[in-house]
């Protein structure tokens, strides 16, 4: 039973941590979970988290839920989400470098199916870059969706993370700005006490 507890508890760490950082998010203000973290750790924190996000593939590491914490907490928005921008893109790096060497290991019809994209990068390039920024700007899901296909299909590095990449930096300092904004005007509220 210890054995199989033990074999099983890696499977189940990142439930457990978003349950708990949940819940101490629930428990607590943005001001005590920065005074508890420190203002100078918080950076590093968040430049982790974001990092352990973009390498796991299709992870739910709950980095943006620290991210409107810490924002709210009263850290600079656009160094939170510059630091999250780029701690993210660091770890879908290995994701896009994975595809990349995996294409020899990967079953045929998966394969044949992200084949299937080459033809829109063959007829238009330029299109690409302007969709990876638009996906990394608007939608808070995994870039796997995008690293991994590209480094299969051979897509340059640069020309699929930097739009990336620039994308993300717009989505996480825009939630960062919003928390700021969003916190503010519940604390105004009369029934939230305060």
């Amino acid at each position: 039973m210890t054995h199989r507890f033990f074999r099983l508890l890696p499977r189940f760490l990142p439930l457990f941590a978003t349950v708990g950082f949940s819940l101490l998010f629930w428990f607590s203000s943005p001001e005590q979970v920065l005074s508890m973290v420190g203002v100078e750790n918080a950076y590093l924190l968040i430049f982790f988290l974001a990092l352990i996000g973009g390498l796991s593939t299709f992870s739910g590491v709950p980095y943006h839920v620290i991210l409107v914490a810490l924002a709210a907490g009263g850290l600079d928005p656009f160094l939170l989400g510059s630091v999250t921008a780029v701690g993210v893109m660091l770890g879908d790096s290995t994701s896009y470098y994975l595809g990349r060497q995996s294409a020899a290991i990967i079953p045929e019809q998966v394969l044949v199916r992200v084949q299937k994209l080459g033809f829109v990068k063959e007829r238009y390039p330029r299109l690409l870059p302007f969709l990876f920024f638009c996906f990394g700007a608007l939608l808070p899901i995994s870039n796997d969706i995008i690293t991994i296909p590209m480094g299969i299909l051979r897509y340059p590095f640069w020309k699929t993370m930097i739009p990336l990449g620039l994308g993300n930096l717009v989505f996480n300092i825009g939630l960062a700005l919003l928390s700021v904004h969003a916190y503010e005007l519940v604390a105004r509220l009369p029934f939230v006490g305060g």
